[in-house]
């Protein structure tokens, strides 16, 4: 980068690096001898020193530039205080000098009897700082959230990282690695698990290579953990801890070389650094925040205008941009850099390199630490039956690794108290009407004070203000004064409160918050469900045990959203009888399938509620349908109109709309195809009629004629060995999911089912 360079930028260059040698404070540089300019010349305690710098490469030019050395050396010598002092010339070339400039320096040197020295930039950046050394030992220490995870979970493929400017400009690594050794100031900001900190690592290798390949004439990285230096009030405690925890010896050198700008610093991790002091109020937070990064501020803020710096973290610690451009030194032309989630190309290049050979399903969320969690340690697919696992199994596993990730990130928070915190702050957001939030101070504090029963001190605050799951505030178009966030993820909301739930239904006690009257109508998703029912099952919880939760609700009349998810649950995890009947009033879900096998919702009756997809295609009798009264039900699927038999179960509800008679099973069966390509289309059908949902075994051969049943367990076969589905693992009986690169093709089958071409 620097074969273009003038001589007047190469001279400001080096002699930033003679100051730093010589003179932190600046005070000394170029001076005036017999009228003549002096690049720099440094009269120190007890060595005098003089250099001069060029980028020319002949021999006169060294000639004449040792003669001036020489000159103001002996001038500087004879001075009595000077007397007993060393003194040391320089002549320091961009390039290596070559043998007539080093010829030419000795003899002027041999003249002056001091000793004159034709050294490379290179050389003169090695007595500042060595960064060969530094580098070396950098390599072998962990680098920001990356060490938090394990081995097995670490991700073995390296997609390349996207960084998306204001307008939506995208950089690569290699373009923003040259920005910043051209002193390019770069804020890198993303939210929980988009690879903040595997993109820094990126950014390191790359300007390590560059570094090396250019002879060390471009500024070297230096990598920091801001998460070791919590607590620190300057940079040079900044440096010297940094050095301390990689291994580097010469910590004032490090220093040295940052007040040069021959370094440039990537700072990881600005969120994860623990207050001092949090007395509770919005206001009081950003203060908080303001005096935590002093440190930081200071390290930037001091850094020469030329350096680059590249500065990365979670972007809802701070309420709002502005105020974490402000918080950390940053000036407003500053690039605000963002890491969102993979793109499609990104998946499969993940997945193709990672040397994923099956299909993955269509729930598979985008964020890189997810996927890499997802598809590490079995947390996706079971080796034993060669099966993937259903997505509330994955999500669950997902959930924990999530904890423990975070968990390691501070000295004494287990892994189970982030989940239950997490898990009530998703139960706590459903009161704000939405499931992701958004959430405040006020509800992290209350959620903190409910799962812990005291105040959070330090660390809790920190463990708040970097919750995993939440999101960016400017995404989310929020209110930066009222300190608010939002679940990054729609699942993995549904999937704490689906563990908070089940915590709950184990033990329905009055403490718990939703043993109170739910403020919000919102049925949990089919995932949650899932989840607090497999969460239950683990702990050993019966399904009569739940019931009888959802009994004690009924008696205090509550007959709510808690309501409504308690017996979803409970369906879910199969009693052989119930005894009781429930109902439900006032209650919006988004999507409710109904079978032959719903021993517990055929004992609901659900009044005034809002239900925007109602499932019947896998009912043959009335026996699992519930009752819906003066109930609005946006799409009836699996029917053309009311059934007769279930005529009764329906009273003065309005329904808006029906399936196509060629959309049901019914509809199906009567068009010119062979028996096995109807069958397979109803199977496609039941699957893919929801994003991210899945069909149990036994219900995928319901609405069909008893004739030709038999032929559904070939046909499946023949739709997995055809990559159209995927055969999982959830509970006591197979299920079956729809896959994520065939759901659009799906959708265009379905949509034209005659053109569907389908042979076993």
């Amino acid at each position: 980068m620097y074969d273009d360079e003038t001589g007047p930028q190469f001279e400001k260059r080096a002699l930033a690096a003679a100051k730093a040698i010589h003179d932190p404070m600046g005070i000394q540089g170029p001076v005036m001898h017999r009228g003549r300019e002096i690049d720099a010349a440094f009269e120190l305690d007890d060595a005098l020193h003089v250099y001069e710098f060029t980028t020319r490469r002949d021999k006169a030019k060294a000639t004449q530039d040792a003669s001036k050395v020489r000159e103001l050396l002996v001038a500087l010598h004879g001075k009595p205080e000077n007397a007993y002092k060393s003194v040391t010339g320089w002549v320091v070339t961009r390039d290596e000098p070559t043998a007539e400039q080093k010829g030419a320096v000795k003899r002027e040197s041999d003249q002056a009897k001091f000793p004159i020295h034709a050294i490379s930039m290179a050389t003169l950046s090695r007595r500042l700082c060595d960064s060969e050394s530094y580098i070396q030992c950098r390599d072998k220490a962990p680098f920001g959230s990356i060490s938090y995870i394990t081995k097995s979970t670490s991700p073995t493929a390296n997609v390349e990282t996207i960084f998306s400017g204001p307008k939506g400009e995208e950089r690569g690594t290699r373009d923003l690695a040259k920005s910043l050794a051209e002193g390019g100031r770069h804020l890198v900001i993303g939210d929980f698990g988009v690879g903040k900190s595997h993109a820094l690592r990126q950014l390191y290798m790359e300007m390590r290579k560059s570094h090396f390949k250019n002879n060390k004439l471009t500024p070297f990285p230096v990598h920091i953990n801001l998460r070791d230096c919590a607590g620190l009030k300057t940079p040079a405690e900044i440096l010297r801890r940094h050095s301390e925890e990689v291994g580097f010896s010469s910590d004032r050198a490090l220093t040295s070389a940052w007040r040069a700008g021959a370094c440039v610093l990537l700072l990881d991790g600005f969120d994860e650094i623990v207050p001092t002091r949090w007395m509770g109020s919005a206001a009081d937070v950003k203060q908080v925040r303001y005096q935590a990064l002093s440190g930081v501020r200071r390290l930037i803020e001091e850094a020469p205008k030329d350096a680059g710096i590249a500065v990365c973290g979670r972007a809802h610690f701070f309420s709002s941009t502005k105020e974490m451009i402000d918080v950390l030194g940053l000036t407003d032309d500053c690039s605000v850099q963002t890491i969102h989630d993979f793109t499609t190309e990104q998946i499969g290049s993940y997945l193709t390199k990672a040397g994923i050979t099956w299909s993955v399903p269509e729930w598979l969320p985008t964020r890189p630490l997810l996927i890499g969690y997802l598809l590490a340690d079995g947390a996706m697919y079971d080796v034993a039956s060669d099966t993937l696992v259903d997505q509330a199994t994955a999500w669950r596993d997902l959930f924990e690794l999530i904890c423990k990730r975070e968990a390691k990130m501070f000295t004494a928070v287990r892994p189970e108290k982030i989940k239950n915190l997490v898990s009530r702050v998703a139960t706590l957001a459903r009161s704000t009407g939405e499931e992701t939030g958004p959430v405040d101070m006020k509800i992290l504090s209350q959620a903190f004070r409910e799962v812990n029963g005291l105040e959070p001190d330090e660390e809790g605050i920190q463990l708040l203000l970097r919750l995993p799951g939440l999101a960016n505030p400017a995404v989310a178009s929020l209110d930066p004064e009222k300190e608010q966030r939002v679940f990054v993820d729609r699942d993995l909301a549904d999937t704490a409160y689906g563990e908070d739930l089940a915590s709950y239904l184990e033990q329905p006690h009055e403490g718990h918050t939703l043993a109170q009257n739910s403020s919000w109508v919102v049925s949990s998703t089919d995932l949650g469900i899932g989840v607090a029912a497999q969460s239950l099952d683990a702990r050993g919880v019966s399904a009569g045990t739940v019931t009888g939760a959802a009994k004690r609700r009924q008696d205090k009349h509550q007959y709510d959203a808690v309501l409504a998810d308690s017996l979803r649950v409970a369906d879910y995890l199969a009693p052989e009888t119930v005894h009781h009947s429930f109902i439900i009033e006032g209650v919006m879900i988004e999507s409710l399938t109904l079978s032959d096998n719903s021993t517990v919702l055929s004992k609901v009756s659900f009044h005034d509620s809002v239900i925007h997809l109602l499932d019947i295609s896998s009912l043959e009798t009335d026996h699992g349908c519930p009752v819906f009264r003066s109930c609005l039900i946006g799409f009836l699927d699996g029917a053309e109109s009311i059934p007769s038999s279930l005529a009764e179960k329906f009273i003065d509800c309005e329904i808006e709309g029906f399936a196509a008679l060629s959309q049901t099973t019914a509809g199906i069966m009567q068009l010119k195809q062979s028996v096995d390509a109807k069958i397979a289309l109803t199977i496609l059908k039941k699957i893919y009629s929801q994003r991210g949902s899945g069909r149990k075994e036994s219900g995928l051969s319901r609405g069909l004629d008893p004739a030709i049943r038999g032929r559904v367990p070939a046909v499946l076969s023949a739709l997995q060995s055809q990559s159209w589905i995927h055969r999982i693992i959830a509970g006591r009986e197979p299920v079956y999911v729809g896959l994520k690169e065939r759901r659009a093709q799906a959708l265009k089958v379905l949509e034209d089912p005659n053109r569907f071409a389908f042979e076993i």
